[in-house]
């Protein structure tokens, strides 16, 4: 059985050691050698040695020789352990603000993406001038009356267009005479005069006509250079909600631009009112021949 205090001058160098890591045996090295490898953490206490030349192999932590720097070493490497769990918690945290930084760009980004869009199609800061010359007549209010192939007319427009109505003209005369009277009169030819409030309609239109320009700014962006008079007639339910719309021009009877204004239309919201239902009539200018 070998010494626990060897021979050796170990005040000195420590003399020559043999180590086992598994099954092999390994060395000789000096006592230096393995201090080393205690501070690395490659040798423990319980790792076994043997002085070369000197017995059997003991247990590192009965050597006295390496009893302090044991010691040493085993308080190097639990500070050290520490430091590591700390820069290893340091650096989840910064990865998970990371993770939150660029989750949040990729939400803006998209939010952005998406306004940007809307605002390209809707361009809400356009003005008249801003949107390819677009214009608006007066609106001419009216009781409503029937609509049907009998009611058209053909009559040449800009460009050969044939887009007016006999059913506009008797409207609009019908309009001039509910000016003329009073709400719920009869006229004296008959004409009973709607009982809804022109003044209200008119103001609801003057503050709402504006929302239809983006529905004929995309239009003006599908058909570059267009160059027309768009009239437009809709009917005011009792309710006080847009119910019908009729777009009097042949190219635009039908399709997007019918559907955008319509849309656009069923949003605006005008007194209930009893009676006969109302209709408002205006014309879009597009282009400096409209």
């Amino acid at each position: 059985m070998p010494s626990k205090n060897p021979k050796a001058d170990l005040g000195t160098n420590g003399g020559e050691w043999l180590f086992r890591q598994g099954e092999l045996v390994l060395g000789p090295v000096s006592a230096q050698k393995l201090v080393e490898k205690l501070f690395h953490g490659e040798l423990s206490g319980g790792s076994e040695v043997k002085l070369l030349g000197d017995g059997h192999f003991v247990r590192l932590s009965e050597v006295e020789f390496f009893k302090l720097h044991l010691a040493k070493a085993e308080a190097k490497l639990r500070v050290d352990g520490i430091a590591q769990a700390e820069k290893a918690a340091r650096k989840k945290r910064r990865q998970l603000r990371m993770a939150i930084v660029a989750s949040l760009a990729v939400i803006f980004a998209t939010g952005a993406a998406a306004a940007a869009r809307w605002l390209a199609i809707h361009r809400p800061w356009s003005n008249v001038d801003e949107l390819a010359g677009i214009s608006v007549e007066p609106p001419t209010i009216a009781l409503a009356q029937p609509r049907g192939s009998d009611d058209l007319v053909d009559y040449p427009g800009p460009g050969g267009l044939r887009t007016q109505r006999k059913a506009l003209d008797r409207t609009r005369a019908v309009g001039a005479k509910a000016d003329r009277g009073s709400k719920g009169q009869e006229e004296p030819d008959g004409l009973k005069t709607g009982q809804f409030d022109r003044e209200s309609i008119n103001a609801t239109v003057a503050a709402r006509q504006k929302t239809l320009y983006s529905c004929i700014g995309e239009e003006v962006r599908r058909r570059p250079g267009l160059n027309a008079k768009i009239p437009i007639e809709f009917v005011i339910g009792n309710d006080g909600k847009v119910n019908k719309l009729w777009i009097d021009h042949p190219t635009f009877k039908e399709g997007s631009l019918q559907e955008c204004l319509l849309r656009e239309l069923q949003k605006w919201s005008f007194k209930a009112y009893p009676g006969e239902q109302a209709t408002v009539g205006f014309s879009f200018k597009v282009g400096k021949g409209g």
